[in-house]
């Protein structure tokens, strides 16, 4: 809660006022504060008295955290009122040679549109960084403006080193500390850490080869400042905000500023924006700083274009218990790849490990139409994806958190797996999860470059191992991946997906006994495919789940696969008709998808060009005899062609004239190509209008509920 102090001009608080008609919460309900050397709380006024106490304080901050700029303009208002108004405020947020125009404008000399025309600010100053500069312009203490130069450091870039100092004129070079001391190995291994994938990647190198690099440049120059700050005010405390990676662990900044500065007791305060305050990790970060300050998220500043609130959401799941064994029961949490429908999924694990283990699909965050119009979903959006992995990855602690305690399941024995996009988020908690000290598993995982380009942690992940599965992936990827999940200390392992795929990789993890071995293995039931797509090999998989429960191995090919001379027996298409799945086996409602709705719908079966005139007479029988009211008394069925009296349009019309407004439309085959179902949408014109009309590109999933053949 921003409050009035003395220091902060009237002007200002009045403008924050008219903003802020409801008050945030205040900082003691936004933060936790934590002694970095013995782990105890400390209350605000405890810590602004431990800080009075040193000479420099270091600030470490996220620079878009709207809670963290809280934390710091609480900080200087109250040092301000403790020290009776000697204080030096340094700021990386301003370079070296614009400190004449910060002076100019601290005691009255310009205004402020010509200070922010000449000094640069950052993209955020007037939210971010203007409270501080107006609470130290009314106080009338000394600012620095810290940082290195960007005209100077252009002069590196090209990796000069010393030559390039040297080439400097005599003004340029009053900009620049008197020498560049090295940073150490482990510092640029940090940084090497964080860029990783950014700006041609790490540099390599020793330190001394590294002297001049652009991350030793700021920091050099911050330090020198802040030692030139301490030595010219003697008296006063020093309060220097920057970056968090620039004063971490007591390095970088802060260990240029020991060397020019060696006898000034100082302390580090780290800022930690954190979703909610319940799950940080003291024992974790302690090291980072002297004191760590946890701000919860409460919005984002400017950035890249746009501004950000925290706002309550819903991480939505189907679970399902084990009908064997409930009791401390293993627990796996899927994350499906874009394409898949939570309930394919579901029910493809249920086949796999459903026996002794509790399941929770996870539902993509962001619903996705895809092309053949099933329905899908991303677990990340365009440039907003570390926000979105970061929320799925705090939802999924919530989801263990809540079926353990809530369920008495095995909190020892929880995998966490996804596959392709799914797999995605998967690597992403993996990495930066905090809570998850379980098994991860990650099966032909995407989204690998926009990964690949993020830092790696500072400290080790908690997950206890994380195994990639190469199915359609390279393995030579795979490994690239692994081999940065090593470097932070992450057992990391990349195989095939073993021969009994899914099922048999998922319950080596969970701890499961192999399913037992079937007669037929060396003549496998071919499942042959009409329309080979990435959806009808998901559905297929459904079958020879279902299959492998029967005690018959089966595998999905398509026309082209199928073994030459391949007995009749051995072979199954996965089609409607004499030569798949009867439509006469469909005369109870079963294999026929409901639309849905709390009062029921309409699911209008669409008849392939070309169908058997036997075949179209069965579900025209199925449509008189309203078969899916044997399943819901709200349900009802009507079928369509293609093209005729009977086209989807006309049957759309009759239906809306009857009063029904909710639809799922079907094509009569186990899975439709993206083509066609792009041509039925297109041929709806008008006779939708009005209607809730929803889309399934086929029978396939459905059908795995009824035995094959039938």
């Amino acid at each position: 809660m921003l409050r009035a102090y003395p220091l902060v001009p009237a002007l200002l608080l009045a403008a924050l006022a008219a903003q802020d008609p409801r008050p945030l919460p205040p900082l003691a309900e936004a933060t936790r504060i934590h002694d970095g050397k013995t782990g105890a709380v400390r209350t605000w006024p405890e810590l602004i008295e431990a800080l009075a106490a040193h000479d420099v304080v270091f600030l470490g901050e996220t620079h878009v955290d709207d809670t963290t700029h809280q934390v710091e303009l609480h900080v200087l208002e109250q040092l301000l009122a403790k020290k009776q108004g000697k204080v030096v405020l340094t700021l990386e947020m301003f370079e070296r040679d614009v400190q004449p125009v910060l002076d100019d404008y601290l005691q009255g000399r310009i205004d402020e549109g010509e200070f922010l025309h000449k000094a640069r600010p950052w993209q955020n100053y007037r939210t971010a960084y203007r409270p501080l500069i107006e609470a130290a312009k009314a106080a009338k203490i000394p600012v620095v403006a810290a940082n290195f130069p960007g005209t100077l450091r252009r002069a590196f870039a090209g990796g000069g080193g010393k030559a390039a100092l040297d080439k400097l004129s005599p003004e340029q070079r009053a900009l620049v500390p008197a020498e560049i001391f090295p940073a150490s190995a482990a510092y640029w291994e940090r940084v090497d850490r964080a860029v990783r994938g950014h700006m041609g990647g790490p540099g390599g190198g020793t330190p001394e080869e590294r002297r001049y690099e652009t991350q030793n440049l700021w920091d050099n120059s911050m330090g020198d400042n802040v030692a030139r700050a301490r030595a010219a005010h003697p008296d006063h405390l020093v309060l220097h905000v920057a970056g968090g990676f620039h004063v971490a662990y007591r390095d970088g900044t802060v260990a240029q500023f020991v060397r020019r500065s060696p006898d000034s007791k100082f302390a580090v305060v780290q800022i930690a924006p954190t979703a909610e305050l319940h799950v940080v990790r003291p024992d974790r970060d302690r090291d980072q700083g002297d004191f760590v300050v946890y701000a919860r998220g409460l919005a984002r500043d400017f950035n890249e274009g746009n501004y950000a609130v925290s706002v309550p959401a819903e991480l939505r799941y189907r679970f399902e218990l084990p009908e064997q064994r409930r009791d401390a029961a293993p627990l796996l949490l899927w994350l499906a790849d874009r394409t898949s429908r939570t309930e394919d999924a579901l029910e493809q694990l249920r086949l796999a490990v459903g026996d002794r283990t509790a399941i929770a699909v996870v539902e993509a965050p962001f619903p996705e139409l895809q092309a053949d119009l099933g329905l899908g979903g991303r677990w990340a959006f365009g440039d907003g994806f570390r926000a979105d992995y970061s929320r799925v990855s705090h939802g999924l602690v919530r989801i263990v958190e809540y079926l353990t305690r809530r369920h008495g399941l095995d909190g020892g024995k929880v995998v966490i797996a996804g596959h392709g996009d799914g797999g995605a988020a998967v690597l992403w908690t993996a990495l930066y999860g905090e809570w998850l000290a379980n098994d991860f598993v990650a099966i032909d995982p995407t989204d690998l470059g926009r990964l690949g380009m993020e830092a790696l942690p500072d400290l080790k992940p908690v997950a206890t191992a994380l195994h990639l599965y190469a199915q359609r992936t390279a393995a030579e990827k795979l490994e690239a991946v692994a081999a940065d999940y090593r470097k932070v200390g992450t057992t990391t392992t990349v195989t095939p997906l073993p021969a009994g795929g899914l099922a048999a990789a998922l319950r080596s993890h969970l701890g499961l006994p192999p399913l037992p071995p079937t007669e037929n293995a060396d003549a496998p039931l071919f499942l042959v495919l009409e329309h080979d797509t990435p959806r009808a090999r998901q559905w297929a998989e459904l079958h020879t789940a279902i299959a492998r429960l029967h005690g018959v191995q089966a595998q999905v090919v398509n026309a082209a696969e199928l073994p030459k001379d391949t007995p009749a027996d051995q072979a199954r298409s996965l089609s409607l008709g004499e030569a798949g799945f009867s439509i006469d086996a469909l005369a109870q409602g079963h294999g026929i998808p409901l639309a849905g709705g709390a009062f029921g719908g309409t699911t209008v079966i669409v008849l392939p060009a070309g169908i058997d005139a036997d075949d179209r007479a069965k579900w025209l029988a199925h449509e008189q005899n309203k078969v899916l009211k044997r399943r819901n008394m709200f349900a009802n069925i009507a079928i369509a062609d293609e093209t005729g009296d009977r086209a989807l349009p006309a049957v759309l019309t009759k239906l809306k004239a009857m009063g029904r407004s909710r639809v799922l439309i079907v094509p009569a085959l186990f899975c439709a190509e993206a083509a066609l179902m792009q041509r039925l949408q297109g041929s709806l014109g008008e006779a939708a209008a009005g209607m809730d009309v929803n889309w399934l590109p086929g029978l396939g999933a459905e059908l795995a509920k009824m035995p094959l053949g039938k």
